[in-house]
C-alpha cells in the first residue's frame, strides 16, 4: 500500500487533472484539491483490487484493503471539510472587499 501511495505522489507531481464535471482543471496552486484527487483515485484502485481480491476467495487481503479503505475516506472527508472552509474564508474575504470597495466609492461622492 505504501508503494502506492509513494508513486502516485511521484506521478502526480507532473499531473494536471481536470474535473469535466465543473469544467476546470485542478493543480498547481490548490493543493487540497489535488490532495483530494489523488486520495479519490487511490480509492477507486483500492476497490478494484478488494474486488479481485474478493474473487480470489482471499479474504485476509480483502480485510486488509477495507481497513486500509475506511483510513482514506475519513482522510478524504477531512480534506473536503478543510475546502470547505477554505471557500467559506475566500467567499468571506471577498464580499470584505466588496463592501470595503463599496465604502470607499460611497465616501468618494460628494454629498
Amino acid at each position: 500500500m505504501e508503494q502506492l501511495q509513494q508513486a502516485y505522489g511521484q506521478a502526480l507531481r507532473n499531473l494536471v487533472f481536470v474535473d469535466f464535471e465543473n469544467k476546470k482543471v485542478i493543480g498547481g496552486s490548490d493543493n487540497l484539491e489535488l490532495e483530494l484527487s489523488k486520495e479519490k483515485a487511490c480509492c477507486n484502485d483500492l476497490i478494484i483490487a478488494i474486488n479481485r481480491h474478493f474473487q480470489k476467495g482471499d479474504f485476509d487481503s480483502v480485510k486488509e484493503r477495507i481497513a486500509f479503505l475506511t483510513n482514506r475516506i475519513d482522510y478524504i472527508k477531512r480534506l473536503e471539510g478543510q475546502m470547505k472552509e477554505q471557500r467559506r474564508n475566500k467567499l468571506f474575504e471577498i464580499a470584505s472587499q466588496l463592501d470595503m470597495q463599496r465604502r470607499s466609492t460611497k465616501d468618494a461622492k460628494p454629498n
